[in-house]
C-alpha cells in the first residue's frame, strides 16, 4: 500500500494496488478460457485500460464478460456480481484518474486474480508498476511501485461506494472491502519538492460504506476546494470576499468528514519511510532541504496500544537543526462526535460568535512521546561566532484525558519525564549566570499532573501536582476541592464563571523535598558576599523565624507554620505542610473576601507542619 504523511503530501499520495482495485469497483473485468484485446473502461473519473486480458475457469461466454465491461443494461453493482473466474491475467493494467485539477496515471504490471466469485477477488497480485501525477499545484510526480498483492477484495461493495449514494436519513453499515494489502516498497520524484521512499506496507481489515454523496463526487470536491485554498493563500494579493472563503471551507470540512465517516481503515504499518524535501523558499532566499526518516508508522492493532497511531524511530534534520525521537503516538483518540457536529452543521452558513466550539473537540484518548533528542543551533552575535549547538532532550511524555464533559476532560493525567536542556549564560538573564556558579550546567526536570471531577460530589481532586529537578528540589501537592457543579463544563461562558466562583477548597498537603539546591544557594550567596556558609544559613534562618513569625501573625497555626519552615531552612531536608477547612463544605472565595486581616485565614483552617 502506497502511504504518504504530510497534510502537503496527501493530495499526491500515489493511488496503490488498493486505490486501483478500488477503481475496479466501479466496475471488473473477469473472463475464463478467453483471451481479450484492448479493453477500456471508462467511468469518466476514472479509465482502465487493458492490453490484454486473460481469463481462466469462468461460466461467462466472450460476449457475458465484455458486457461486465461495456455497462449495457444492468447496473455496475448487478454486473459486478457475474464476475466468475478462477484465474485472471493481464501483463498490464492502465489506470488513470481525474480528481478536480489532478491526472494520475498508475500502472500495473504482471497482474495476477485469482478465486473470484460472484464480484469478490479472492487473491491479487501485482509485480510492479509504476505512477505519473500532472497538474494541480504539486507539479509533475513520477514514481515506482512495488510488488503488490491482496487478499479478499469486494469490487461490488467498492462499487457502491463509488457510485451510490445512502438514502436520506438513513446510515449504511460499514461493510469489508478489503480483507489483506501487502506492499514491498514504493519511491516517488516529486519535482523540485524533493523525493521520498518507502519499504513494506501491510493493510488488514479495510471497510467502508455508502456515504452520503458517491464517494468519487466527494473527493473531486476536496481536490477542487483544496486547490482553490491554496491558490488563494499564496496569493498575497487577493481580495477574496471572507464570505466566500468561508464557504468554500464549510464545503471542504463537510466532505472531508463526509469520507472520515465513511471509512474504517482496519489496522496497518509503513516501514522505512525516507524523505529528501524541500521546504517553499521565503521571498529572496533558497528553498531549503528538509531529512526525514521513520523506521515504523503504524494504525490500529498494529500498534503497541492496539488503536490508535504510532511513529517509531523518526530522525530529521534541516536549517541546522537534528534530532530523533523514538516513538510518538496517540490511542483513544476519535473523531466521530467531531464528524457528527459537522455533518449535523450541513453546508448552512453559521456565526462563529455564537457556535459552542467545544462541541468540536474530538475524544482526547492518550499522547505518548518517547526519547527525543533535538540539536538546535545557536545564532552567532555581532563580532562573535555561534556557540556550539544546544542540546535538549525529553525522556517521556504522557497525557491521557477521559470522562469529557462538553469536549473538556475531567479526568486527566500529565507526565513528563527527564526534560534536559543547557543553562546558556547570557547578559540579560542573571538567573542563568548564579546556576552556573552554583555548578548548574544542565537541567533535568521532571512533572506529573492529574486531576479528577467527580459529579455525584461535587469534588475536583488534585490528585497529583509534582515538579522536581534532579539535584535540585521537588515539590509535591495534592488538594481537593469542593462544589464543583457540571455548570463550572457550560458552554455558556457567564454561567460556567459564575459557577466556578462558587468552589471550595476542603484540604491542600504540600511537601517540599531538598535535594541540593538549598545548599548550593547557600554556598553562592556566601561566596559572593564573602562571607563563611554558616553564617549565611544562620541569618536565613533567623530572617524565616522572625520575619514570618510577623507576617503570619500570633495563632497556633501560624506559629506551627513559621517554626517549621524555620527548621527547614536551618537544615532543608522535608517540608510538610497540611491545611484542612474547618467547615465541612470548605473555604470558599467569598470567606476569603470578607476578612478584615490576612492573618485571620488561620481561624478558618486546622494546620499542620513539619520539618524533618
Amino acid at each position: 500500500m502506497t502511504i504518504s504523511p504530510g497534510r502537503r503530501l496527501a493530495s499526491y499520495r500515489p493511488l496503490s494496488a488498493t486505490a486501483l482495485l478500488l477503481v475496479l469497483l466501479a466496475s471488473p473485468a473477469s473472463a475464463a478460457d478467453l483471451q481479450l484485446d484492448n479493453i477500456k473502461l471508462d467511468l469518466g473519473k476514472f479509465v482502465l485500460s487493458i492490453p490484454k486480458l486473460e481469463v481462466k475457469g469462468t461460466s461467462l461466454d466472450r460476449d457475458g464478460f465484455l458486457a461486465i465491461f461495456q455497462g449495457s443494461g444492468d447496473s455496475a453493482i448487478a454486473r459486478l456480481g457475474k464476475l466468475d473466474a478462477s484465474e485472471i491475467n493481464a501483463p498490464t493494467l492502465v489506470m488513470e484518474q481525474n480528481f478536480g485539477p489532478q491526472k494520475q496515471v498508475t500502472t500495473y504490471r504482471n497482474i495476477k486474480f485469482a478465486d473470484i466469485r460472484e464480484g469478490r477477488i479472492g487473491r491479487g497480485e501485482s509485480s510492479d508498476g509504476t505512477i505519473k501525477v500532472e497538474g494541480g499545484s504539486t507539479g509533475p510526480i513520477n514514481g515506482e511501485i512495488k510488488r503488490t498483492s491482496f487478499e479478499t477484495l469486494d469490487l461490488m461493495q467498492i462499487a457502491r461506494v463509488f457510485a451510490e449514494k445512502a438514502k436520506p436519513g438513513e446510515t449504511a453499515p460499514l461493510l469489508p472491502v478489503l480483507g489483506k494489502l501487502e506492499q514491498d516498497g514504493y519511491s516517488l520524484d516529486l519535482g523540485e519538492q524533493g523525493k521520498m521512499t518507502a519499504g513494506k506496507a501491510s493493510l488488514h481489515g479495510f471497510k467502508a460504506r455508502v456515504a452520503s454523496e458517491p464517494m468519487g463526487e466527494l473527493m473531486t470536491r476536496i481536490a477542487v476546494l483544496s486547490e482553490e485554498s491554496e491558490k488563494a493563500s499564496r496569493d498575497l494579493n487577493s481580495k477574496e470576499d471572507p464570505a466566500i472563503s468561508e464557504a468554500r471551507s464549510r464545503k471542504l470540512l463537510l466532505a472531508m468528514a463526509e469520507i472520515v465517516d465513511a471509512v474504517d481503515y482496519g489496522s496497518g504499518e509503513l516501514r522505512d519511510l525516507v524523505m529528501a524535501l524541500k521546504t517553499p523558499p521565503k521571498p529572496g532566499a533558497k528553498a531549503e532541504p528538509v531529512d526525514m526518516r521513520i523506521a515504523r508508522m503504524a494504525f490500529g492493532a498494529a500498534t503497541p496500544e492496539k488503536s490508535g497511531v504510532v511513529i517509531e524511530g523518526l530522525q530529521f534534520e534541516g536549517s541546522g537543526a537534528k534530532g530523533t525521537i523514538a516513538s510518538l503516538g496517540y490511542s483513544g483518540f476519535s473523531f466521530e462526535s467531531v464528524v457528527r457536529e459537522v455533518k449535523a452543521l450541513g453546508d448552512a452558513a453559521v456565526d462563529l460568535k455564537t457556535l459552542d466550539l467545544r462541541r468540536f473537540i474530538p475524544k482526547l484518548g492518550t499522547v505518548k512521546m518517547n526519547g527525543v533528542q533535538m540539536s538546535v543551533p545557536q545564532d552567532g552575535k555581532r563580532g562573535r561566532p555561534a556557540g556550539a549547538p544546544i542540546q535538549v532532550g525529553l525522556g517521556s511524555f504522557e497525557l491521557k484525558a477521559g470522562e469529557q464533559v462538553n469536549g473538556i476532560p475531567t479526568d486527566m493525567a500529565l507526565t513528563l519525564d527527564k526534560i534536559t536542556f543547557p543553562i546558556v549564560e547570557s547578559a540579560d538573564n542573571p538567573a542563568a549566570k548564579d546556576l552556573l556558579a552554583m555548578g548548574y550546567r544542565n537541567i533535568d526536570l521532571s512533572a506529573k499532573l492529574a486531576l479528577a471531577w467527580q459529579e455525584a460530589s461535587k469534588e475536583f481532586a488534585i490528585r497529583t501536582l509534582s515538579l522536581g529537578g534532579v539535584g535540585m528540589a521537588r515539590l509535591d501537592a495534592t488538594g481537593m476541592l469542593g462544589n464543583v457543579g457540571k455548570e463550572v463544563f457550560s458552554g455558556d461562558l457567564a454561567l460556567a464563571q459564575v459557577a466556578l466562583l462558587g468552589a471550595t477548597a476542603k484540604n491542600v498537603e504540600l511537601k517540599l523535598q531538598n535535594l541540593g539546591l538549598a545548599e548550593k544557594l547557600i554556598e553562592n550567596e556566601a561566596k559572593k558576599s564573602k562571607r563563611k556558609v554558616e553564617d549565611v544559613r544562620r541569618e536565613y534562618g533567623m530572617m524565616a523565624s522572625l520575619g514570618l513569625a510577623a507576617i503570619l501573625g500570633p495563632s497556633d497555626g501560624a506559629k506551627v507554620l513559621a517554626n517549621a519552615i524555620a527548621r527547614f531552612v536551618a537544615k532543608p531536608g522535608t517540608l510538610t505542610v497540611k491545611a484542612n477547612a474547618k467547615t465541612a463544605s470548605g473555604l470558599g472565595l467569598a470567606d476569603v473576601i470578607t476578612l478584615g486581616d490576612p492573618t485571620e485565614i488561620f481561624d478558618k483552617i486546622d494546620v499542620q507542619a513539619t520539618a524533618e
